[in-house]
Parts: C-alpha cells; structure tokens; sequence
C-alpha cells in the first residue's frame, strides 16, 4: 500500500513538472495555426507554473509581437529581456535569434512613428541597429540580421540628413526673417516720425484754434458790454 501511494506521488510530481511543457506545447500548436492570442495565453498559463521558464518567455514575445500592435510590440521587448536575462549559460544561438527579434521589435515601434519621424522613430532605429550588430557577432552567418541592420542604418541615415536640411532651412529662415526686420526698421522709425510731427502739427492746429476762438469771445463780450 505505501508502494502505491509513493508511487501515486511520483507521478504527481512528475506530471506537475511536465505541466508548464504541455502549455507550452498547446502555445507552440497555435502559434503554427497562427493562433496568437491562443498561443499567447497558452504561454502565460505555462509562465504562471515557472515565470523562468526562458522557453516560454521567448515564444510568449514572438506571439505577441505577432499580433502587430503597439502595446504588444511593448509586452514583446518585455519578455525578450527576460529570455536574455535567464539565458545565463549562454546559449549562442539562443541569445542570437531573441537579438535579432528584439531588434525587429524595436524596427517595428520606430515604424508607427514613420509619419511624424519624432524621437520614437530615431531611438527605435537605434535600438533596433544595436540588437541587429549584436545578433551578427554571435551568429554571422545570419543574412537576415544583415539585410534588416542595412536597412535600418539606411533608414537612420536618411532621417538624420532630413533633420539636418530642416535645421539649416529654419537657420536661414530665421537669418531671412531678423534681415527683413532691420531692413523695416529705417520706415518704421520714418513712420513713427511722422506720426509724431502729424501729432505735434494737430496739437499745434487745435491750440491756435482755441485761442482764436478765445479772442473771438473776449472780443465779442467787450462790444456787447452796457456802458
């Protein structure tokens, strides 16, 4: 009887070691099927039984960066991190494929900025350069890593010289604009000038006025006057 029951137990034990691995497979099943939010919740059941399982870490930011939506690419570079921070034996080919796809992940966040072209863009580029240089020291032969790391310095590249020829655009706009001002400044001080005079010539004008007016009356109340 105790030979059953310890035997019970060791196959307890054994399938609750397996059980994170059996999500993980379910993950793996829909993630073929292209399943990924499937695959994605698949992947978090087998994290919340061993949240260091690298494994699941990985194929839980391939799912979500799949499902091609900000906040996911954001939850991506989140378990990308984790996978690499887990990998302590160093698994080179590992560490090379979680590079290479952090590195898209970070192309892709610069993308939905690629109207504006504001800081996201530029630090997406950049980041997405790092990971691909990094990817390629472990794994050279990876021509996809090469053909996306051209890409993106291109990119990088381009979005600087933009940068440049808008600054030096504003540069010489704001030369052209202080030009324009010193050039008006003779007229507006011509025109200021002559507002003054008209407004000296008007006071003038209106004083002689009141005092004619003035006599007028002194000289009228003197010849109406009973004597």
């Amino acid at each position: 009887m105790k030979k059953l029951v310890f035997g019970i137990l060791i196959l307890f034990i054994f399938a609750s070691c397996d059980k994170e691995k059996n999500y993980l497979r379910e993950g793996n099943r829909d993630f073929e099927e292209k399943q990924y939010a499937k695959a994605e919740d698949n992947f978090r059941k087998s994290l919340n039984i061993d949240s260091t399982y690298k494994k699941a870490q990985f194929n839980l930011a391939n799912s979500t960066y799949k499902q091609n939506k900000e906040d996911q690419y954001n939850q991506s570079l989140l378990y990308y991190e984790k996978a690499l921070a887990q990998d302590t034996i160093m698994d080179t080919l590992f560490t090379a494929n979680t590079l290479y796809n952090r590195g898209n992940t970070n192309f892709k966040l610069a993308l939905l900025d690629s109207l504006e072209k504001g800081e996201k863009y530029t630090e997406g580029l950049k980041k997405a350069v790092e990971d691909y240089k990094k990817a390629l020291k472990l794994n050279p032969q990876d021509t996809s890593a090469k053909y996306n790391l051209s890409l993106a310095m291109r990119l990088l590249k381009l979005n600087q010289n933009q940068n440049k020829q808008n600054k030096n655009q504003e540069d010489k706009n704001q030369q052209q604009k202080s030009k324009q001002q010193e050039q008006n400044k003779p007229k507006q001080n011509q025109d200021s000038k002559r507002m003054l005079e008209a407004l000296k010539n008007n006071e003038k004008n209106t004083l002689e006025k009141l005092k004619k007016e003035k006599d007028k009356k002194v000289i009228n109340s003197r010849n109406n006057k009973d004597w």
